[in-house]
């Protein structure tokens, strides 16, 4: 089976539970397999910075999949890799090795960005910003973000951001009336 969906097929998600049924019926070999080539295709997703292997189908993929738990003092070496922590799902964005004191996986989003369905980044669905000092956040040009009640255009990539959209003088940051 190929998991290579895009995102502009409306029938995404119900053929995607429906290959996971099947799978499922298949057996434990067959799951062992998907789960190994699954794993292999969000990696080389990643590496061709095309992206089309959504959130959405992650999460639906742990229904199937068992994603390995964080392992601290590990040495997070391949972009992509997923893991669970706290019932969550995270994966990793760059190198690295873990430290839970130092760098906590809920709010280091220069290693780890947390997997989820809440937010598409657009002007209607913008992606909450953490309101929290010296949180992290790869922010990305052309992106709405959700601060302080406010939405905010990101003007600009900024990589491990720790300024808030509403930092006085940041041009990156255009405020939406």
């Amino acid at each position: 089976m190929s998991v290579t969906h895009r995102k502009d097929k409306p029938d995404e998600t119900a053929a995607i539970k429906e290959e996971m049924q099947e799978v499922k019926a298949a057996g434990e070999s067959t799951v062992a397999l998907l789960s190994l080539s699954f794993k292999t295709q969000i990696i080389q997703d990643r590496a061709a910075k095309t992206n089309a292997i959504t959130d959405e189908m992650i999460l639906q993929s742990a229904e199937l999949i068992e994603y390995d738990d964080f392992k601290d003092k590990h040495e997070y070496s391949t972009i992509g890799e997923i893991f669970k922590f706290d019932d969550l799902y995270f994966e990793v964005i760059a190198k690295h090795t873990s430290n839970a004191v130092a760098y906590p996986v809920k709010t280091t989003f220069a290693y780890y960005r947390h997997i989820e369905l809440s937010a598409a980044g657009t002007i209607d669905d913008p992606i909450p910003y953490p309101e929290g000092a010296g949180i992290v956040v790869n922010v990305v040009a052309g992106k709405y973000y959700s601060y302080g009640g406010e939405v905010y255009l990101a003007k600009a990539d900024m990589p491990n951001c720790v300024y808030p959209p509403n930092t006085a003088g940041m041009w990156q940051w255009e405020k939406v009336k």
